[in-house]
């Protein structure tokens, strides 16, 4: 059962990530920067993933990693994502 506090909590929640004008271009323009930050095999790494649905075979392949360095690769490269979107965030 979901009560009006947890609403309130999910509204502040949104509201931050949204930004003032609550569609959340503030959080997309903010991704795109971090994104930008990424090295150049990183990007590619997450596009390949998150875009093209590769598999991790099919980035170490093109990377010319091995299946493990390809994860370890994405997984760097989530949490700089997530450290720099945090950071933007929440200064505001």
């Amino acid at each position: 059962m979901t009560t009006t506090g947890e609403f309130e909590l999910l509204d502040a929640q949104w509201m931050r990530w949204a930004g003032a004008d609550g569609d959340g271009s503030d959080v997309l323009d903010a991704l795109s920067d971090c994104f930008g930050r990424l090295t150049r095999r990183a990007q590619k790494s997450l596009r390949m993933r998150f875009a093209d649905n590769a598999t991790r075979e099919e980035i170490a392949s093109e990377l010319g990693i091995t299946e493990h360095g390809a994860k370890n690769l994405m997984q760097r490269a989530k949490i700089q994502l997530k450290q720099c979107l945090d950071g933007k965030v929440n200064r505001e």
